[in-house]
């Protein structure tokens, strides 16, 4: 029984092998080589179906002429979307120099500044909390304002 069962199963693969191996693609490409496969070619290629079934059949295939503008698809989409992802940086980036330029010219400033501390109260700055906060602004202007 299962020597019977095996030999179905072993008989049924070989048919399902033998019959998707008879079919084959035959194109040329654009620089004029010939190509010989199972796998179809590129689509908007003319290609040939060459069937081992039936003895020199050949079936002659065009390719479809179908209207589809190649500037409406994006090439590579993961491209596009790096793009995307360094236009928005580089708008973060201005934003955060000019927020860095404004904080360095008011630290420079000999005018009182406040600010909120954890209680929620304002605070004056102290001449080394001044200091402090002007090194980072400083720091921040050299990482955001490179070009």
């Amino acid at each position: 029984m299962l020597k019977s069962l095996l030999c179905c199963l072993l008989s049924g693969a070989l048919a399902a092998f033998t019959a998707s191996a008879q079919e084959y693609y035959r194109w040329q490409d654009q620089s004029g080589q010939l190509h010989v496969s199972q796998i179809p070619p590129p689509a908007g290629v003319d290609y040939q179906v060459v069937s081992m079934q039936v003895k020199g059949a050949v079936t002659e295939v065009k390719a479809p002429t179908v209207a589809t503008p190649k500037e409406s698809a994006p090439a590579n989409p993961i491209t596009e979307l790096n793009k995307q992802v360094e236009a928005m940086n580089a708008q973060v980036r201005q934003h955060n120099c000019k927020q860095a330029q404004i904080n360095q010219q008011r630290l420079s400033e000999e005018a009182a500044l406040m600010v909120t501390d954890d209680t929620g109260k304002s605070v004056e700055l102290s001449a080394e909390m001044r200091a402090e906060q002007l090194e980072v602004a400083e720091k921040q202007i050299k990482e955001f304002c490179q070009q």
